[in-house]
């Protein structure tokens, strides 16, 4: 025969029962903050501050009439990074400076970095790495003697 059910062995239960949830619960929280701090930029407040400004670079950068093609191809653990920069008519803009940016959407502290050096008439590529799988932000921006003249950003996913 079984055992007969006592007050105790359904205080024991339901503890048992609670007690896993309350844990699986803790472990979730505590991964969740270790991996993503929840802030997309440092101070809201400031940023916010910069709105007009960017509004302002935006137009300016319109203006420019520019096109910028980018692409990113992961090799082995590496990324393959190219652009290619022309005018309004497609002619090649040659000489200029690029950087680009592999930023992670999740996660910032994966952001990598990169100059591009011009291979070809308005070409420019290099290889940044290491960079796992997954969903990407490119940024590329073409530097200007005040700063960024122009930027594109691209959503990709590296296989």
């Amino acid at each position: 025969m079984s055992a007969p059910l006592t007050g105790r062995t359904i205080l024991v239960l339901l503890a048992a029962f609670f007690g896993t949830v309350a844990s699986a619960d803790a472990v979730l929280v505590t991964s969740a903050l270790r991996t993503w701090s929840g802030l997309e930029e440092a101070s809201p407040y400031q940023a916010s501050q910069r709105y007009n400004a960017e509004l302002d670079r935006s137009r300016a950068q319109d203006a420019l009439g520019w096109r910028l093609a980018a692409s990113a191809a992961r090799l082995a653990s590496e990324a393959a990074i190219t652009a290619t920069l022309s005018d309004g008519e497609g002619r090649a803009l040659r000489g200029r400076t690029l950087r680009a940016r592999l930023e992670r959407p999740t996660d910032k502290r994966f952001d990598v970095g990169i100059d591009l050096p011009e291979v070809s008439a308005g070409t420019y590529a290099a290889r940044a790495g290491p960079v796992a799988r997954g969903q990407w932000d490119l940024v590329v921006e073409v530097l200007g003697e005040d700063g960024v003249a122009f930027r594109r950003r691209h959503r990709i996913i590296l296989d």
